[in-house]
C-alpha cells in the first residue's frame, strides 16, 4: 500500500495559492507536477513547488509518478479533464462547481466508478472551522430541530488595497456563462453557499425560487447581484432556507482573500446559531455565537483563517486515498449540491419555482 499521494496540479492560477497548502502541510502528500498552458505561470509554480512542469494535460497524465490530479481550471474544462484523469487511473480532486451540467457530471461520476479511484468534489466551506463548529452544535441538539438556514453574502469594493489582486483576464471567463456555467456569484461562488444550505439540515432540498439580477459595471464587467434565492427542504416540519447576495460596491470589506464575506444564521425550534465571518472580516465579534434558554455562548477561540478550510479539504482527500474512506464531497453528495445550484439558475431564467427533481 502506498504511503503518500503524489499530486499533479492542473491550473496554477490564484486559487492554487490556497489549494497548495494541504499538499505542503500533510505528511503524506507531495506536489510532483504542475500543468498550465501559460508558460510564465507554469514555470513560476514549478520553481515554487520544486516539481515538473507540463504544458499539456496529456503529458502530466502519462507521468507514472503522478498518483492524483487536482483540477483548478475554468469550469468548462472540468468534465473533459476529470474524465481523462480518471481514465488514466488517477485519483481526482475536482474544484467546485464540478461541471456545468448534470449530464457532464454523470459522465465524470461514471468514469470514476469505472476507474475505481477516489473522486472528490473540492468544496472548502464545509471544512471552515466556524462552519464545522456550527454543525457540531446542531448535532449535539444545541438548537433543537433546525427550521431555517439564512445566508448573506456581502460583495465589496475592489481595487482598494484590501484582499487579493485578481487580474481582469483571470475573471474574464467567469463573466461568460458559456465558460462559467452561470453567474460569478450565484454559480461560481454559489456552489459554496448551496453546500452551506445543505450542510445543516438532514433533508434534501426539494424546491428553489431565485431572483438573480445582473448589474453591469462597465465594458465586459458585471456581477450577478443583488440576488435572492430561497428554497424548501423536503419533509415535515416545513423548513426553508435563503441566500441573499448584496453588491455594496462602495463598501470596504477587510479581507486577505476575496473582498466579500458570508454570514449564516441557523434557527432551530429551541435555539439559534450565528456564524459571523468567512473569507472576510466585517464585524469584530465572536466567529460563532450560540443562543439557547436565555444563555449566549460566544466562541472566540475558533480558527478563522479561510486558508485552513482549504488545508483541511485537501487533507480529507489525501486521507481518503490512503486510508480507503470516502471523501467529502463524494460523487453522490457533489451531485446533490450541483443539482441545487442548477435549479437556482433555471428558476431565475424561467421566473418560476423549480423542483430540484426536474434537474434529473
Amino acid at each position: 500500500m502506498a504511503d503518500r499521494v503524489r499530486v499533479g496540479i492542473v491550473g496554477g492560477g490564484r486559487i492554487a495559492d490556497l489549494n497548495k497548502i494541504g499538499w505542503l502541510d500533510h505528511a503524506r502528500g507531495e506536489i510532483v507536477a504542475v500543468c498550465d498552458t501559460d508558460e510564465s505561470t507554469r514555470s513560476a509554480r514549478a520553481a515554487e513547488w520544486s516539481c515538473k512542469p507540463y504544458e499539456h494535460l496529456e503529458g502530466l497524465l502519462a507521468d507514472p509518478e503522478v498518483d492524483a490530479v487536482e483540477i483548478l481550471t475554468p469550469h468548462h474544462l472540468h468534465a473533459s479533464q476529470a474524465i481523462a484523469a480518471l481514465e488514466a487511473g488517477k485519483h481526482v480532486s475536482l474544484q467546485k462547481p464540478p461541471t456545468m451540467s448534470l449530464a457532464e457530471y454523470d459522465e465524470v461520476a461514471a468514469a470514476a466508478t469505472r476507474a475505481g479511484t477516489v473522486f472528490k468534489v473540492y468544496e472548502n466551506f464545509m471544512f471552515y472551522p466556524p462552519h464545522v463548529l456550527a454543525r457540531q452544535i446542531v448535532d449535539e441538539g444545541g438548537i433543537g430541530e433546525v427550521l431555517s438556514v439564512r445566508i448573506v453574502t456581502a460583495a465589496g469594493r475592489m481595487g482598494t488595497g484590501q484582499g487579493w489582486e485578481v487580474s481582469a483576464s483571470s475573471n474574464a471567463w467567469r463573466l461568460d456563462p458559456s465558460l462559467c456555467g452561470g453567474g460569478m456569484m450565484t454559480f461560481d461562488h454559489g456552489f459554496h453557499c448551496f453546500q452551506m444550505g445543505r450542510m445543516f439540515v438532514d433533508a434534501p432540498v426539494e424546491a428553489v425560487h431565485a431572483f438573480i439580477n445582473v448589474l453591469e459595471l462597465g465594458p465586459g464587467t458585471q456581477i450577478d447581484a443583488p440576488s435572492l434565492i430561497s428554497w424548501r427542504y423536503a419533509g415535515i416540519p416545513v423548513r426553508y432556507g435563503s441566500w441573499e447576495i448584496v453588491a455594496s460596491l462602495d463598501l470596504d470589506v477587510m479581507s486577505e482573500y476575496y473582498v466579500s464575506d458570508d454570514r449564516i444564521e441557523i434557527r432551530g425550534n429551541s435555539g439559534i446559531i450565528w456564524v459571523n465571518q468567512c473569507s472576510g472580516r466585517l464585524l469584530e465579534e465572536a466567529p460563532v455565537v450560540h443562543y439557547r434558554d436565555g444563555v449566549v455562548r460566544a466562541f472566540h477561540r475558533v480558527e478563522t483563517d479561510w486558508a485552513v478550510s482549504f488545508r483541511d479539504a485537501t487533507f480529507d482527500f489525501i486521507d481518503a486515498v490512503l486510508d480507503g474512506g470516502q471523501p467529502h464531497l463524494d460523487a453522490v453528495e457533489g451531485r446533490a449540491t450541483l443539482a441545487f445550484a442548477l435549479a437556482a439558475q433555471l428558476s431565475a431564467s424561467e421566473h418560476r419555482e423549480v423542483a430540484v427533481a426536474e434537474m434529473g
